[in-house]
């Protein structure tokens, strides 16, 4: 490929080269770097010139600079720094020489817990962990074994292997105190063979593993030159606008002329019906915008897309929840004779409504197709293989012809790992005669065509003794499912997203609660309403949480307990679950008094890999006034930590996301139309609003890693809500907790 960029910073230049460079790669070579090749799918790395798949590059110039390539999206959440630091730890070098490249879409990059490359489901650190480390590791005696043998750079060959130490890019001949630095070694070391099994460095005793160092995305973010999909920009790169559907389900109608140098192209979806159009210029954006807008279109309604509204939608799903087929997700003892046999008993009713991801960066793919030839793409997504497979569909193109080449994300939060944006791009390109474009969507139209959180409607029974002990509990819930939307979903099956976060038997994912052992979940498909559904952050715990910590709280209430000393009572002594709301117990001042006029609400949840996080919020002011978050105290136990900084920015990223969702944001629809296309009418939180978070980590007591990502988000709306109801006495079972007190916002 020729060099065909404007280059808006050397970040796209680097996007570009790395996609490029199979060829050089394989050769183990890149202007005298030494080059390493790990194929993350087996932990086996294979020697650079073999000619086997390429995973991750660790490429040491005689600059003495180490550039890691990250295979996961960064979007914010600091990957791009976090897998470069397990790679830095084991290969002895300093994080001021570290440089990071983002990996183009290959399958060598195949994130293990997915089996394609993928960043979602907090798992980047998890998939990748031990393959990097042993990265590292590989790459560190293969530098020594180059100063072992060396004769002509150093002078330092000869001798054993434990005559030599590697340090801060410095390999050392104890016996003689000759040094050769990792630049001077790159060469020779890339001709080596890649040894299957090195030594790890000690657990106990990390460099940079567990360090709150730089992260390395940031000063190209202040200073500008940082290139997310919406920043790219290739020499004779056209610019195209889309508009969808107006309403759910509608397919394309009569499409009128187009304005004057304009190309008009129709997009399909994954079922092959056309369902919108691109307008393409050779000007702005902009300009591609409004000539979307101006073109002439009808649509054809489906069957079902007046029924997409959600008055209609509402009753139909209360009506399911007495009349509708429930299938069993979890049955433990005999909770329902339990529970009528107890001496109170308790019912409670919640709901969850639909949310639009809401991402600041709206939804963009850039793509140039060479019929027959190529197929070139430039996106900010979460799945990239994903995307290739897609390209390939539409384009017929094989492997070796299509390339990803991932970009900086500005948020995401699940939406971007769908891959309709990427297909209407590609789509679009197949029409401009080999000529690159970029398709960009409008913020209403990415706030009105997004895959939706589905909404959830859940039903909780239980009972306590005369002791006011729990014997028993049961859920009902009833919604919409991803996974039947995806063709995901047996006949008379459950959909584990629908339900994550209800269960509850100590194990990987689910709350340790002990219930007197007798346990119901169940799950009520309903197959009446049609929004289109996608993974939005912690995906089911993100409502399921709020269901189950609530009803937990009117339990502890019922009993005349403490809502901590409650829960603890349930959970198994030498349980992690236990230790973290003991810990969040101490940090949160729980055991003192709240200060006149201040309610507290506590939550715990489990997942993503097994990570346990407990909140605490602390609220002030009136249901009918307005509510305060004035302090959120969070304990999170992950495992090992790779940066606690980064971790600590998650939970306060969850917990803002978390509140803002908690308190006023929903997806209305209305005979088919989502009702809200922009941040005026979708509210987030705002400074003014943000509260006090303090973030405590638990020790990984060598526990390997856990998910980081979504952890925190699940806690904080029935922590809020929690703390309302001990405010003010008022139990509020409905998201949005406080619809009418959003903060103040304008168009974006």
């Amino acid at each position: 490929m020729s060099r065909r960029t404007e280059v808006l910073g050397d970040s796209l230049e680097k996007v570009i080269d790395a996609s490029v460079s199979r060829r050089q790669f394989v050769g183990g070579m890149v202007g005298g770097a030494f080059v390493l090749a790990v194929p993350f799918t087996t932990g086996t790395a294979k020697a650079a010139a073999s000619g086997g798949n390429i995973g991750t590059w660790i490429s040491i110039g005689t600059d003495e600079l180490v550039t890691i390539i990250c295979p996961s999206t960064e979007m914010g959440q600091g990957v791009s720094s976090a897998l470069p630091q397990i790679v830095a730890e084991e290969l002895m070098v300093d994080w001021s020489k570290v440089k990071m490249q983002l990996g183009d879409a290959k399958p060598a990059f195949t994130n293990r817990l997915f089996g394609s490359q993928g960043t979602a489901g907090s798992t980047s650190i998890r998939a990748y962990y031990e393959g990097l480390r042993k990265a590292g590791a590989q790459a560190r005696e293969m530098l020594v074994s180059a100063a072992m043998n060396d004769r002509s750079i150093t002078g330092l060959g000869g001798g054993t292997r434990s005559q030599y130490t590697a340090t801060a890019g410095v390999v050392k001949n104890t016996s003689t105190s000759k040094t050769a630095t990792y630049g001077q070694l790159a060469a020779a070391a890339g001709a080596l063979s890649v040894p299957p099994n090195p030594p790890l460095l000690a657990d106990g005793s990390p460099r940079l593993i567990g360090k709150s160092v730089k992260r390395l995305d940031i000063p190209s973010k202040v200073d500008g030159s940082a290139i997310f999909g919406i920043d790219v920009r290739l020499t004779g790169m056209l610019n195209a606008a889309v508009r969808l559907a107006p309403k759910v389900g509608q397919t394309l109608g009569t499409v009128g002329r187009a304005p004057t140098g304009v190309q008009i192209v129709k997009l399909k979806n994954d079922a092959g019906k056309y369902i919108g159009i691109a307008a393409v210029t050779s000007k702005t954006t902009w300009d591609a915008l409004r000539a979307a807008r101006s073109v002439n279109v009808s649509w054809i309604d489906a069957p079902t897309t007046a029924a997409v509204d959600s008055v209609t939608m509402k009753a139909n799903a209360s009506a399911l929840m007495t009349s509708g087929k429930a299938v069993s997700a979890k049955s433990k003892g005999n909770p329902t004779p339990a529970i009528a046999a107890a001496a109170k008993k308790l019912t409670a009713t919640y709901s969850a409504p639909y949310l639009a991801h809401a991402a600041m960066e709206p939804l963009n793919a850039t793509a140039q197709v060479v019929t027959g030839k190529s197929c070139e793409i430039w996106a900010p997504t979460q799945n990239p293989s994903g995307s290739v497979t897609v390209a390939k569909t539409l384009t017929g193109l094989g492997d070796s012809a299509v390339q990803l080449h991932q970009t900086m994300v500005g948020g995401a939060f699940g939406r971007k790992y769908e891959t309709d944006f990427v297909s209407y791009a590609v789509q679009t390109a197949m029409a401009t005669a080999g000529k690159p474009v970029k398709l960009t969507w409008s913020r209403e139209e990415d706030f009105t065509h997004d895959l939706y959180r589905p909404a959830s409607l859940c039903n909780f029974t239980g009972g306590l003794d005369s002791a006011n002990k729990p014997v028993g509990i049961t859920s009902k819930t009833v919604s919409q499912s991803i996974y039947a939307g995806r063709g995901w979903l047996g006949p008379n099956a459950v959909d584990p997203s629908a339900v994550e976060g209800l269960l509850m038997n100590g194990g990987t994912e689910e709350i340790a609660y002990s219930l007197g052992d007798n346990q119901l979940a169940e799950w009520v498909y309903d197959t009446g309403a049609q929004v289109p559904l996608g993974f939005w952050r912690s995906v089911g715990q993100s409502y399921n949480v709020f269901f189950l910590e609530s009803f937990i709280d009117e339990l502890a209430h019922a009993a005349g307990a403490d809502a901590i000393a409650f829960r603890k009572a349930m959970l198994p002594r030498g349980s992690k679950d236990l230790a973290v709301l003991e810990a969040l117990e101490s940090a949160s001042g729980w055991t003192t008094a709240a200060a006149r006029g201040t309610g507290r609400g506590v939550a715990l949840a489990r997942g993503f890999g097994g990570t346990i996080c407990g909140e605490v919020a602390e609220v002030t002011g009136s249901i009918a006034a307005g509510i305060k978050v004035k302090k959120v105290t969070a304990v999170i136990d992950c495992g090992t930590v790779i940066n606690p900084d980064t971790v600590k920015s998650q939970i306060e990223s969850a917990v803002l996301q978390g509140m803002a969702a908690a308190m006023w944001q929903e997806m209305p629809f209305s005979k088919g139309v989502p009702t809200r296309s922009n941040f005026n009418s979708y509210p987030m939180g705002r400074l003014a609003n943000a509260p006090v978070i303090n973030t405590t980590i638990m020790p990984a007591n060598g526990n390997p890693p856990s998910g980081v990502g979504e952890p925190g988000l699940p806690p904080i709306a029935p922590a809020i809500a929690n703390a309302i109801a001990s405010l003010t006495g008022t139990r509020l079972r409905s998201l949005p907790l406080l619809p009418g007190s959003a903060p103040a916002g304008g168009d974006d």
